[in-house]
């Protein structure tokens, strides 16, 4: 197996004591606050080990605060532990429970059990979330091992395990949201106690994991000198790695059960600690946990300071994501290397003749007039099936029609999107959903509808554009040192779009009625669409389409690099600038109708480029026929497939997107996903 990266860390020749000191200082500095504005701290003491049973006050700090800051200092440690051993047999700094699915997987299964099967979970949680967990993490080793193994790999992996987890969560809370609405906020991190049951539970089940992490030290060590020499000192390579995993699902299983999912804490402590001068593991075993136990005291601490000032509970997970996010970007700076991208070049298709091109954008535009006239015509009823009769069509176009020309104009400016981003940067993974322009645009959405009186389409327009602009300004500030590689883009737009799902995740914790408008403007549903709206992006759609010709001179040369777009008169930022803004518009204006779930802008593209179209043109003419069938045909799925409930378009997209993805990974071995 390929090793995964070229270079760990540059730790700094100082020792980890003083940075875990001074975040634990600070966590207990906040702490004391708020324990002395409840109780005098003349009676901590006696709070802790021998509450008197009279005092209120000393019961509830007894039975509640102590607890509590018990809780987060064994699910912080234990995460810390989980993340070493994770980024150790994996040789991937980036490794850790969120990157790699499990904690969505566990959620989710969390989730599957509440809705279809609750007897489960009359014996727990924790067996549902290791099951939940252990599918997530075999589904991304096995998209992985396609591709080598390599970093990129497994978090693209990862991150389509989330996304295909987060579809499957955010369909079942719109169509079950009275079971599930307590369990949303839980899942975003909760560490609220009434007793010293869960502090008593995690001990006993955490205990013996750890022990055995720490038994198995030795072998791991033994991965920092790579897998040849490894294998060759007599090590167990497969059995190594697959018990520390196995430990890690636990590990990760017990807290999800506990107090719901904990993002980048499993990736922070490790990195804090590489970062704070800790080199070997040994080492790394020792800070990592006390990082980890620091950082989410700290973390739960900020979340009741802010649930005392803003009277709103915001979950922990949430703060957690907000302070290890920019921490992921941080760590791309400080490796030596990139990593490995699997660089086997795949064998492209040959380029398309005259004749074929001719003949393939007829053949995409008659599956489109096709899907068009099946959505229109087909449906299900009380009796089944139904294809309705012309003059039935022409009653029910005043219904069904709004909903088609959404979808359509969607899909065309999502794939025009798409292209646009992938033929500017010259990245064939690179697309408005994995660079987190979409979320940014979700964003901007979730910011009209609270902090606007009275939001109408016209702000829901302005605040999703604003919301996608400041997205792709962000990315393109972050990457552009990196000249655009697709690893850094990718992993900064998962990150951007961890850290607005922690918005959205405290949104939904404040359990504002509005919540469920959110649900709809987030899952992409057509169902609310009127005339106005369709109009709108049919309009928009329409103008895209007419000036594709006149920027295919920028899309022609840039590709080409640098050096040679300047030499034939190309100003570069100018051209970047405008593709890239005109790219964030066409996303916000399909946000405001399908969400940010989906992968229209990166299959359209990606299927045009199989076909062997290299030309800027038709690539995104082609392209834009392709995405506006996927749409349509995932608007119909959606409203059919369940009936009489609806899946929303955007979550029928992501999940047809994310399955094409996947056996498209699969199909091409270690090749690149874009195949060109």
């Amino acid at each position: 197996m390929k090793s995964a990266v070229t270079t760990p860390f540059v730790p700094l020749r100082r020792s980890p004591l003083l940075p875990v000191c001074a975040i634990a200082v600070l966590a207990a500095l906040l702490f004391m606050l708020r324990l002395d504005d409840r109780l005098p701290p003349a009676s901590w003491w006696q709070a802790l080990v021998a509450p008197s049973p009279v005092d209120l006050q000393q019961l509830l700090v007894h039975y509640s605060d102590f607890p509590r800051v018990a809780v987060t200092w064994l699910c912080g440690a234990a995460l810390g532990i989980a993340g070493v051993a994770t980024q150790q047999v994996l040789r991937n700094p980036l490794a850790e429970p969120m990157t790699l699915g499990i904690f969505p997987g566990a959620w989710l299964a969390l989730a599957l059990a509440t809705v279809y099967a609750p007897g489960w979970l009359g014996g727990g949680r924790d067996a549902v979330a290791l099951v939940g967990g252990t599918v997530a993490l075999g589904a991304v080793f096995a998209l992985a091992a396609r591709r080598g193994m390599s970093p990129l790999a497994l978090i693209l992996g990862g991150m389509i395990v989330n996304l295909c987890c987060g579809a499957f969560s955010l369909a079942l809370a719109i169509s079950h949201y009275d079971l599930l609405s307590g369990l949303l906020v839980w899942g975003g991190g909760s560490f609220g106690q009434h007793d010293w049951g869960i502090a008593s539970s995690l001990c006993v089940r955490l205990a013996p994991c750890i022990a055995l992490v720490l038994l198995c030290l030795r072998p791991m060590a033994v991965f920092d000198v790579g897998d040849t020499v490894a294998s060759s000192l007599g090590v167990s390579l497969r059995a190594t790695r697959g018990i520390a995993l196995f430990l890690t699902l636990l590990i990760t299983a017990f807290v999800v059960s506990a107090v719901g999912v904990i993002g980048f804490v499993g990736l922070a402590a490790p990195s804090l600690a590489r970062l704070a001068g800790a080199r070997r593991l040994r080492e790394r075993i020792i800070w990592s946990p006390l990082f980890g136990a620091a950082l989410l005291w700290l973390a739960d601490q900020l979340a009741q300071l802010c649930t005392v000032h803003f009277g709103m509970a915001i979950p922990t997970g949430a703060i957690t994501t907000l302070l290890g996010a920019p921490l992921l970007l941080m760590m791309l700076r400080r490796l030596h290397g990139r990593p490995d991208l699997a660089q086997t070049p795949g064998v492209p298709s040959a380029p398309m003749s005259a004749r074929g091109l001719r003949i393939t954008a007829g053949v995409s535009v008659v599956l489109l007039v096709l899907v068009i006239g099946v959505s229109l015509g087909l449906g299900r009823g009380l009796d089944g099936w139904h294809l309705s009769r012309p003059d039935e069509v022409a009653s029910l176009l005043f219904l069904r029609l709004p909903h088609v020309v959404a979808a359509l104009g969607v899909g065309v400016l999502l794939a025009l999107a798409g292209g646009i981003v992938q033929r500017m940067t010259g990245n064939p993974m690179a697309s408005p959903d994995l660079l987190g322009i979409s979320a940014g645009g979700a964003f901007g959405l979730t910011g009209a509808l609270f902090l606007t009186a009275h939001p109408g389409l016209p702000t829901f327009l302005i605040w999703c554009a604003a919301g996608s602009v400041l997205t792709l300004c962000a990315l393109v500030l972050f990457a552009r040192a990196s000249s655009f590689a697709p690893d850094t883009l990718i992993l900064a737009g998962m990150t951007i779009s961890a850290v607005f799902q922690a918005v959205s995740t405290i949104a939904i914790s404040s359990g504002d009625p509005r919540v469920i408008i959110l649900y709809n403007l987030l899952a992409g549903s057509t169902y609310n669409v009127g005339p106005a709206m369709a109009c709108l992006v049919a309009l928009v759609a329409l103008a895209a389409l007419v000036a594709v010709p006149f920027s295919r001179r920028w899309l022609e040369i840039l590709p080409l690099g640098n050096a040679v777009s300047r030499g034939l008169g190309v100003d570069i930022s100018v051209a970047r600038f405008g593709l890239l803004m005109s790219s964030a518009l066409l996303t916000a204006v399909a946000t405001l109708v399908i969400g940010p779930l989906s992968f229209i802008g990166l299959m359209a593209p990606h299927m045009t480029r199989m076909l062997g179209i290299r030309r800027a043109t038709p690539l995104l003419l082609v392209s834009a026929a392709f995405g506006a069938t996927l749409m349509v045909a995932s608007d119909w799925l959606g409203r059919w497939v369940l009936f009489p409930q609806e899946m929303p378009a955007g979550v029928m997209a992501t999940l047809l997107g994310g399955l094409y993805l996947i056996i498209t990974m699969f199909r091409r071995g270690s090749q690149g996903p874009s195949g060109s």
